[in-house]
């Protein structure tokens, strides 16, 4: 038995020796590949693939920390094309389209961005093996159009079919499983649980998407009769006949050629000189994005805030953990060496004790004399706006989803499921609201009462901070509360934001409200800066899995660690 319980811890030491090798090998190459870059070429062109994910921020997942997955962040693509324009070796952009789904408000984000570095001179080309496969490819078509050229691959597909919103209503699926839905809501417009609820579209869901699909698709359009150069009902026409074969997209206008990717590219380094060559654009862009110790007038810090909204903390998950970004804008405040903060938010919400415990901190920074922009991405609604909604100047993009000030909350009840699968739940209790919030049993009268009696306060704690922070009247808040969600240009007519735009925007406000001139050398930088690779690869270990791999083998040598060994792994910053 000894030698049986020997040979396990042996093998058990053995594996956390190959992993600590394995880790430190990684750690080493990560070291080694990240601290000794190579400068820049003299003649660049600029690449970038629009097809592959964007993100507000890195995720922070093993598999990005690996290196396996590092998609291009929104702030930093924005902010390296701005340097780009300006930068003499940069002499040209070739971008890699596709279907995407960036969502409409990146898009416009990342159209503009293209906009400006195409107006600086520079030629921005875009290529496509095909927009979508038969499929639908609007958002990408719809980025496509900023370049100063369209090319696509000869038997491509220009994937133009109109917008569309679908949502499965499993309510007739949930009677047969004998599942309830037990849901209240302030009020109509509040339909993000709709699909559990009810039997398909309430009129105020109808109403709602059919408005938010208007503004939507004349952004579509415009964009494309702008970039193209056509009118706006021959773009509908056009969309009305898609999706397009190479051949009738080129003779409709809709792109300019039919062309190999490698002849694209071989075009635009010829066009650029015989010195000329490629770079990727998040290569560039961790190069040369300014650095924290550069002379400025002012810096400005970049704090991003990406998904649901939760209590505590979101670890490696891909939401905003209320403890994580209220801890982040809590170290800008203190931090001097930061001016202003631009918070960038796209989250449809989530908890609203983790929305005010972020709001709070959002109006520490106010308190402290350092101004906040909001600056919203796709969505900022909800639980989003309620930490938006005391900023001193919000920014959206005319077709970010915010808004949604309203309350949902219940619970699904399981009685009559369990009792067709023959399983009977008893409970004992002690308080008259003890089964409150079971699963098992429905509301009771009293239980019903307090839901109600909760979400009435939750609104009108919504609704009143509203009022107070965009200085607009009870009446005049509840005319756009009720749940319902608004486009970005709706939301700028009823005055829950400041101002269209993107991230520029956002800073040129905050260097505003620094009372300083707009020509003012003014740095934004994400904040706090992503660690290194390496020492994100090495946070994934944490300290007790070195403690137990030191213990481990310790036993195969026959020696008894009399207690924890404190292995101290390496940091950086």
């Amino acid at each position: 038995m000894q030698r049986l319980i020997i040979g396990f811890l042996a093998s058990v030491g053995l594996l956390a020796l190959i992993l600590v090798v394995v880790v430190g090998g990684a750690a080493w190459w990560l070291v080694r590949s990240y601290g000794e870059p190579e400068p820049l070429p003299a003649t660049m062109v600029l690449t970038l693939d629009l097809g592959e994910p964007l993100s507000e921020a890195r995720p922070r997942d093993a598999l990005a920390t690996l290196g396996l997955q590092q998609p291009l962040e929104v702030p930093e693509l924005v902010l390296a094309l701005e340097l780009a324009g300006i930068d003499p070796r940069v002499q040209g952009l070739v971008a890699r389209l596709d279907a995407t789904n960036h969502g409409f408000a990146i898009a416009e984000e990342v159209r503009e961005a293209i906009g400006r570095f195409s107006r600086s001179g520079k030629p921005a080309v875009a290529w496509a093996d095909s927009f979508g496969e038969l499929g639908p490819a609007n958002e990408g078509y719809f980025i496509a159009t900023a370049f100063d050229s369209i090319h696509l691959q000869p038997g491509g597909i220009v994937g133009l079919t109109g917008l569309i919103a679908e949502i499965p209503f499993v309510r007739p699926l949930l009677d047969r499983l004998g599942i309830e839905a037990q849901l209240t809501r302030r009020t109509e417009y509040k339909t993000a649980l709709d699909s559990l609820i009810e039997d398909g579209f309430t009129e105020a869901n109808r109403e709602m998407l059919n408005d938010l699909l208007d503004g939507l698709y004349a952004t579509l359009v415009a964009g494309i009769a702008d970039g193209r150069g056509q009118s706006p009902e021959a773009v509908e026409r056009l969309i009305d006949s898609g999706p397009l074969m190479a051949e009738d997209a080129l003779a409709a206008g809709l792109v300019d050629g039919l062309a190999f990717r490698d002849e694209v590219v071989d075009r635009a380094l010829e066009a650029a000189g015989p010195e000329a060559e490629l770079v990727d654009l998040g290569l560039y862009a961790r190069r040369t994005l300014p650095a924290a110790d550069e002379a400025r007038d002012a810096t400005i810090a970049l704090v991003v805030g990406q998904g649901a909204i939760q209590r505590g903390s979101a670890g490696l998950d891909r939401l905003i953990g209320a403890d994580d970004l209220a801890e982040r804008l809590s170290r800008a405040r203190e931090d001097d060496a930061i001016d202003a903060v631009v918070l960038r938010l796209d989250s449809g919400g989530g908890s609203a004790v983790a929305s005010q415990t972020i709001a709070r901190a959002v109006a520490r920074l106010g308190e402290a004399g350092k101004p906040v922009v909001v600056s919203m991405g796709n969505a900022a609604a909800s639980g989003g706006y309620w930490i938006a909604m005391g900023a001193p100047h919000i920014v959206a993009r005319p077709s970010t989803l915010t808004g949604s000030i309203g309350v949902i909350a219940g619970k699904p009840v399981l009685a009559e499921a369990w009792e067709q699968l023959g399983v009977r739940w008893e409970s004992v209790e002690r308080g008259e609201n003890a089964a409150f919030l079971s699963l098992h049993q429905p509301f009771d009268a009293t239980g019903r009462a307090r839901l109600e009696a909760n979400v009435d306060a939750l609104y009108a704690r919504f609704k009143e901070g509203v009022a107070a922070g965009r200085g607009l009247s009870a009446a005049e808040v509840e005319a756009v509360a009720q749940g319902r969600v608004w486009l970005g240009a709706q939301a700028l007519e009823h005055g829950l934001i400041d101002e269209l735009g993107g991230l520029p925007a956002a800073r040129a406000a905050a260097v505003r409200l620094l009372d300083l001139p707009a020509d003012a050398a003014v740095v934004m930088r994400r904040y706090p800066e992503p660690p290194p690779a390496w020492e994100r690869l090495l946070d994934l270990f944490d300290q007790p899995l070195i403690e137990a791999a030191t213990t481990a083998m310790a036993w195969w040598r026959g020696v008894s660690a009399p207690g924890p060994v404190e292995v101290q792994l390496p940091r950086f910053r």
